[in-house]
């Protein structure tokens, strides 16, 4: 039976998750039916121990791979290279699926011919054990639609994104290896190749947040943001090649692009050394200002965050840091000390400044 679903499990050192994430993935009427490739990238626990015993019980549809480690990128790269699937999802090694809805979002990839089919997700918080829905396309009815009559009112994540698997084999470009938050370019990369889409309002994917170690936690951040800056540049270089009469394309695209450029922002803001996080906001903002001028616009009015930063000419930075030190704490689940200077700050500014920041409750 040829298989309908290729499921890419990103699975680098996650002995502790793993066994959720493969059993959410147990439905029999399905197993004939999808492929579940189980990346281990070099790990060094045992993850791969445990991917061979679903393997074992479950040939026919859990595969267990040992590769040297690539990051994230060469996972993807590998398991679109060994997909036989009609469609693809990438799951990371600690998430899992909505398991009650599996059966008919494979009876659904069964029937489509979209080139890439829309799910809620779900955002699990595992900090407060909380949970929130959230929809790509939440005004657009459930069913089939063209990218021409597309009218996007969120970025597309790769949690939300199943795609042609045909489609992600010819793409132009493979995914960056040895490079973190790569997970972004599963789906802009081919992009240009979409031509009509598939909107389901039912969850698949649950997104675990909150975990110490991720990309997102404040420790990732300052480890990782080059390889965010690398990212957002090939998203760049993306769009620039997409004709201007694919505008519901470009639209998608800038929006993903002034979304990348406000957590940029951030990111450098939650440097340990203050001094260094404000050379590469301003070196960023610089080279945004020259090179891409109209994404630098539209992130303004997308991001209050970004809009203050523009409008006080940066000089804003140390309370914005302050702020989104104390954030990054509550949102990486670790303890983080700001530093002591931004306690010194000339008391006129900043009761100015913090008058102003005081706006971006709500900045995106």
């Amino acid at each position: 039976m040829s298989k309908v679903l290729t499921v890419s499990i990103a699975a680098y050192n996650m002995e502790s998750y793993i066994r959720q994430t493969l059993n959410s993935l147990i439905v029999p009427e399905i197993l004939e039916k999808i492929e579940v490739l189980v990346v281990d990238d070099g790990g060094t626990d045992g993850t791969l121990a445990i991917a061979k015993e679903y393997e074992t019980k479950y040939p026919i549809t859990f595969h267990a791979i040992h590769k040297e480690n690539g990051g994230y990128g060469s996972v993807i790269n590998k398991s679109i290279e060994l997909a036989t699937g009609k469609y693809f999802k990438q799951l990371d090694g600690d998430d899992w699926f909505e398991t009650e809805t599996l059966l008919a979002y494979v009876k659904l990839l069964e029937q489509s011919d979209a080139d890439i089919v829309l799910t809620q997700t779900i955002e699990y918080h595992e900090d407060s054990s909380t949970s929130q829905i959230k929809d790509v396309c939440a005004q657009e009815e459930e069913g089939r639609h063209l990218f021409t009559d597309a009218s996007f009112d969120h970025f597309i994540s790769m949690h939300s994104a199943t795609i042609k698997t045909d489609i992600l084999k010819n793409m132009k470009r493979r995914i960056t290896e040895h490079c973190f938050y790569t997970d972004i370019e599963l789906v802009y990369c081919p992009l240009s190749m979409f031509n009509s889409y598939y909107v389901w309002h039912k969850p698949v994917y649950i997104y675990r947040l909150g975990r110490e170690g991720q990309s997102m936690s404040v420790s990732g951040i300052r480890k990782y943001y080059k390889d965010h800056e690398r990212v957002f540049w090939k998203l760049v270089t993306i769009y620039k090649e997409i004709p201007n009469y694919e505008i519901a394309k470009k639209d998608l695209m800038l929006m993903r692009i002034c979304k990348e450029i406000a957590a940029h922002f951030k990111y450098c803001c939650m440097m340990e050394s203050k001094s260094m996080g404000y050379d590469e906001l301003t070196t960023f903002g610089y080279k945004l200002k020259r090179d891409f001028p109209e994404a630098l616009q539209a992130a303004k009015k997308y991001s209050k965050f970004v809009r203050l930063m523009l409008m006080t000419n940066y000089k804003i930075y140390p309370i914005l840091a302050y702020r989104e030190m104390h954030r990054g704490q509550k949102i990486a689940t670790e303890t983080l000390e700001c530093d002591r200077p931004l306690r010194n700050v000339q008391s006129i500014w900043k009761l100015k400044l913090a008058n102003a920041a005081l706006l971006l409750g709500g900045a995106a």
